[in-house]
C-alpha cells in the first residue's frame, strides 16, 4: 500500500490488540465468548499456496466487494485471500479487458505468486470485458479457467469455462456463456447479484475448480487479529477517494469510541490497510474528505476472518449516477438516512428475508419483493435506501424511487437524540452465516452524515 502502513504507533497497536483498560475477568469473558463462536479456525497462514490466483471483474454499478462473500468462503476452505484480487473500474465507460488494466493486474499477481496461470471470473458487464480479454490468444494462455457469472458471452480460444446463472436472473431467465468448453449450471432463485455472490455460487465454483464439494459452506473464523484492507471510492463510477479514515470499536455509549481510534490518512488511490482488527468485534468506519469534512459512517457485522475486499462507498459526483441514487436522499437534523447491503445477494422479501430497525420490519413486497426482479431494478435490490421522504416524522413505507439495483423507502428513524439503533437481518440463504445477524448503530442525523450498514 502506498503511504498508509504507518498509521498506528506501536503503543496504540498493543492497546488495540491486547484490550487495554479491561480487567482480567472482562478479558477472560471476551476470550471465552470469541472461542465459543469460533469452534473452527482456518488461519490465513495455513492457506494452500499451490492454488492459482483468482481475478474477479465486477459488473455495472459494482465494485470489488461484490466478491467478498465468496472470497471469505474460499478462504474458509484454504484459498489464500491475498491471492484473490479484483479489478476496480468505472462501469460507466471503462474497458478493462482491452485497455490494459486487466492484463496488468494478471501479470502483477502472477509475478507476486510465481504462478503461471490465473482463474478469471467476470460478473454481468464484467463478463463482456473478460470475453474481450480472452479474445487475444496471448491473454487466454494466462487463464486456466474462466468463471462466467451471468453473461451471454461467446468464450473464445477454447478456455475452460463454468457459466453460472439462475432462473431468476435478469429477465427472469438464465444468461449463460457459449463455447465449446463451457459447462453450465443454472440456479433456481438467485437474483442477478447473488449469481456471483451467494453460497450456492461458491459451492458450484469450488466443485468446478477442485473437483469435490467444499468442506465448509459457511464462513469460518480466521486468525485473531484479522487483516482488513480495501479502497475508499465513490458509488458506481468507483473514483478513488483520498481523505482520512477513523476506525474504532463500537462501544457502550453512542458516539463514544471504545478504546483507541485507528487513524488512516488516505492516499490518492483510496487504498487503506492492511489493518489489524479484533476478530468478531464490531467497528465503526468514519470517513472524511481531503478538506476534513465528514462524509459518513460505515458499519459491518463483525469480521470473522480477514477481508481484503472492503469498499467504503461515498456518493458519486457524477451527475447521472447522483440523479439516479443519492440525490433522492432527503437529509435533515431529526432523521437518519441509512443504506443497507448484504454481501450474499439482493434483499428478497419474497424468499423470506427480514430486515428490522429496532424490531420493526422494513422489507415489503414493494421495495424487496418479487416486483424487485422486474422493472428498473430487475437484478434485485442490492442497496436499500431509507430516509424520511417528506421530513414529516412519519413512515409510510412507500417506495420513493427505483434505479438499477437500488431503491429508496420512506422510513422515519428518529435522530432527535443520539442513541443506539439495532439493525437485524435474517437471510433467506440457510447456508449463509448472515442468518440472524444484528448490529447496533448510533442514530446520527442525516444532516450531518449518511450511514451504511454491510451484512457480511
Amino acid at each position: 500500500m502506498t503511504g498508509l502502513k504507518s498509521f498506528l504507533g506501536s503503543c496504540a497497536a498493543l492497546c488495540l490488540l491486547a484490550g487495554c483498560g479491561k480487567d482480567d475477568d472482562e478479558k477472560a469473558d471476551q476470550a471465552s465468548s470469541d472461542t465459543a463462536s469460533c469452534p473452527v479456525v482456518v488461519a490465513d497462514a495455513d492457506c494452500d499456496k499451490s492454488q492459482r490466483p483468482f481475478v474477479f471483474v465486477h459488473g455495472t454499478y459494482g465494485s470489488g466487494d461484490n466478491f467478498a462473500h465468496v472470497a471469505a468462503l474460499l478462504g474458509s476452505n484454504g484459498f489464500c485471500q491475498d491471492r484473490i484480487v479484483t479489478i476496480e473500474y468505472n462501469s460507466l465507460g471503462d474497458q478493462p479487458g482491452t485497455n490494459g488494466q486487466l492484463d496488468q493486474a494478471i501479470d502483477k499477481i502472477l509475478a507476486e505468486t510465481g504462478a503461471i496461470e490465473v482463474d478469471l471470473a467476470g460478473h454481468s458487464q464484467g463478463t463482456r470485458h473478460c470475453g474481450a480479454y480472452l479474445a487475444d490468444p496471448a491473454h487466454a494462455a494466462k487463464v486456466a479457467h474462466y468463471i462466467n457469472f451471468s453473461g451471454r458471452v461467446a468464450v473464445p480460444n477454447d478456455v475452460e469455462t463454468l457459466s453460472l446463472s439462475s432462473e431468476k436472473d435478469l429477465g427472469n431467465m438464465p444468461n449463460h456463456a457459449t463455447g465449446s468448453h463451457v459447462t453450465t449450471f443454472t440456479m433456481k432463485n438467485e437474483d442477478h447479484f447473488a449469481v456471483a455472490a451467494s453460497s450456492t455460487a461458491f459451492v458450484e465454483l469450488y466443485k468446478y475448480l477442485r473437483g469435490e464439494p467444499p468442506k465448509y459452506t459457511e464462513i469460518q473464523c480466521g486468525q485473531d487479529p484479522v487483516i482488513v484492507s480495501g479502497i475508499a471510492e465513490t458509488f458506481a463510477d468507483n473514483v478513488p477517494l483520498a481523505g482520512r479514515l477513523e476506525i474504532s470499536e463500537v462501544g457502550d455509549t453512542p458516539g463514544v469510541p471504545k478504546g483507541n481510534v485507528i487513524t488512516v490518512q488516505g492516499a490518492a488511490d483510496g487504498v487503506f490497510g492492511p489493518i489489524e482488527l479484533k476478530r468478531n468485534v464490531p467497528y465503526e468506519f468514519k470517513g472524511f474528505d481531503v478538506d476534513g469534512t465528514l462524509i459518513g459512517y460505515q458499519y459491518f457485522t463483525p469480521f470473522k476472518r480477514s477481508n481484503r475486499l472492503v469498499r467504503l462507498l461515498s456518493p458519486s459526483k457524477n451527475t447521472v449516477v447522483a440523479q439516479l441514487s443519492t440525490d433522492h436522499i432527503v437529509r435533515g437534523p431529526n432523521h437518519v438516512a441509512i443504506t443497507a447491503r448484504w454481501a450474499g445477494g439482493a434483499f428478497r422479501q419474497d424468499l423470506g428475508d427480514s430486515l428490522k430497525f429496532d424490531g420493526a420490519e422494513v422489507l415489503t413486497g414493494d421495495n424487496a419483493g418479487a416486483a424487485a426482479l422486474a422493472g428498473p431494478n430487475a437484478g434485485g435490490v442490492v442497496g436499500m435506501f431509507f430516509y424520511d421522504v417528506n421530513s414529516d416524522g412519519k413512515s409510510d413505507m412507500n417506495v420513493d424511487f427505483t434505479a438499477p439495483f437500488i431503491d429508496g423507502t420512506d422510513l422515519f428513524l428518529d435522530a432527535s437524540s443520539l442513541r443506539f439503533m439495532e439493525v437485524g437481518f435474517d437471510a433467506h440463504d440457510d447456508t449463509a452465516d448472515t442468518k440472524r445477524s444484528k448490529v447496533k448503530i448510533p442514530t446520527w442525523p442525516s444532516s450531518d452524515a449518511l450511514l451504511l450498514v454491510m451484512f457480511q
